[in-house]
């Protein structure tokens, strides 16, 4: 069928769709903003050295925390998007079993490297792995917390914690340190960032329906015998859905860190975290529709997810183009900024800007992939990908600093994306690339309509014209 046809009814209201995307865009850009001011004081206060260990331990962190799960996270949602609060609680107590005794291997096993890198001199390494065993937890259930939010709240009161609070609190700290011109490094960092994460999700968890669904999780009985092992059996297939966004970004800095040492892994990973601004719109796209997509698939409407998916690859770019103009414009004011401890801040920029919007230009291909039946095939891709772009940073950023870690990135993310297109086109028949006759009529919608027309018209495009 053709592209013209319109968003089923069975996806839900319009209206609902764009005000949850049009919120989340709301809230994830002041947490941006917040992010953003957050970051670059810890970066000035702690220094290139000791922000490269923070930035590394955190990495890690936020890599056991994504995998600890084993994929039940990503089944998780996929349940409550089908079902909704009919089975919330059982489904919340399964997924918080099948999480812990992951949690407890990956983070015996890095204390165990943390006494092998005492033993063999990498004081700094052992400090790292210590960190990131620390920080562990409190990001593997603010993770979980998040997933089950999104099919039950929505998406923008799920990210709000996370997104908004966190970031808010850790300047608030930073700036209590300044003024008080406390000395700061990675350890108090570290450990001041678990205490808020923990902190902020034991209140999100006690209020509100994400307290009825956890206070009946709590209550709920034990599983039956082979359950959590089955249902890790179901979640194996999204480990590396689960980690590969995260593997493909977070874990840089530590590659850059063994092949260019602290502080170009300092540099590299706020360089990263500026550029990803850009990709604002795609990664609040990718947690809006992934509920809408799931439901989609269940029903066999094979037309309501190509209209979906091309609809979101298009406005993806269109904001993604504007935000790293924007950026570049701006990257003159860096130096200043950040001081000379990062000037090659501006110089990296443009490639990583590059990088993100190749990201952007083939839309949500993670919720497609993770939500079509085709997780086993991505992460088989992701499987072959992911060492290659590490060693590929590792290896130019031993021979080029900063400069050959950003082009290095830039070619694993343009082979990526070449790649999952050709497959999404191929098993599901859907193109994953902006429409210009979206866009066009898009852009003419907000010129005509843009002091009277209302936020939730914005995916409304007419058949028409796509």
């Amino acid at each position: 069928m053709s592209e013209s046809a319109s968003i089923p009814p069975s996806f839900g209201p319009a209206r609902s769709v764009t005000s949850d995307a049009l919120g989340t865009m709301l809230i994830r850009a002041m947490g941006i903003a917040l992010l953003f001011a957050s970051t670059t004081a810890t970066a000035v206060l702690l220094g290139p050295t000791q922000y490269g260990e923070f930035s590394s331990a955190l990495s890690l962190a936020l890599l056991f925390a994504t995998a600890a799960p084993l994929g039940t996270d990503r089944v998780l949602v996929r349940q409550l998007s089908i079902s909704g609060h009919d089975s919330a609680a059982a489904e919340v107590a399964l997924t918080h079993r099948c999480s812990l005794w992951p949690t407890v291997v990956i983070s015996g096993g890095s204390l165990l490297a943390a006494l092998g890198c005492i033993s063999c001199g990498y004081a700094g390494w052992n400090r790292t792995l210590v960190l990131a065993v620390l920080m562990t937890l409190p990001l593997t259930l603010t993770f979980l917390r998040q997933w089950t939010a999104i099919p039950l709240v929505g998406t923008r009161a799920a990210i709000l914690p996370e997104q908004f609070l966190i970031p808010l609190l850790s300047l608030l700290l930073l700036g209590a340190l300044w003024l008080l011109n406390l000395p700061l490094t990675a350890v108090p960092a570290a450990i001041g960032t678990a205490i808020l994460t923990l902190g902020v999700w034991l209140a999100t968890v006690t209020t509100g329906r994400l307290g009825t669904v956890y206070r009946a999780a709590l209550q709920a009985p034990a599983a039956v015998p082979g359950a959590i092992l089955n249902r890790t059996r179901e979640g194996l297939p999204f480990v590396l859905v689960a980690t590969g966004v995260l593997l493909a970004q977070r874990c840089l800095p530590v590659a850059v860190a063994a092949g260019a040492g602290f502080a170009a892994s300092a540099q590299f990973s706020w360089a990263l975290m500026a550029a990803g601004i850009a990709s604002l719109p795609l990664g609040i796209l990718n947690l809006s529709l992934m509920p809408g997509f799931a439901r989609l698939h269940h029903q066999g409407d094979v037309n309501g997810t190509r209209l979906l998916a091309r609809h979101a690859a298009t406005i993806t770019f269109m904001a993604a183009l504007a935000a790293a103009i924007g950026l570049l414009i701006g990257s003159p004011l860096l130096r200043p900024l950040l001081g000379d401890g990062y000037a090659d801040v501006p110089r990296i920029l443009p490639a990583l800007l590059l990088a993100v919007l190749v990201d952007c230009l083939t839309g949500p291909t993670i919720p497609v992939m993770q939500t079509t039946g085709l997780e086993r095939l991505y992460g088989r891709c992701l499987a072959v990908h992911l060492p290659l772009q590490l060693l590929l940073v590792f290896g130019l950023s031993r021979l080029s600093g900063t400069t050959g870690a950003a082009f290095a990135y830039l070619i694993g993310r343009i082979v990526w994306n070449v790649a999952v297109f050709v497959l999404i086109r191929r098993h599901r028949s859907l193109i994953m690339l902006p429409s210009l006759k979206c866009a066009a009529a898009e852009f003419r919608r907000l010129l005509r309509w843009s002091h009277r027309a209302r936020c939730s018209r914005l995916l409304k495009i007419p058949q028409s014209t796509c």
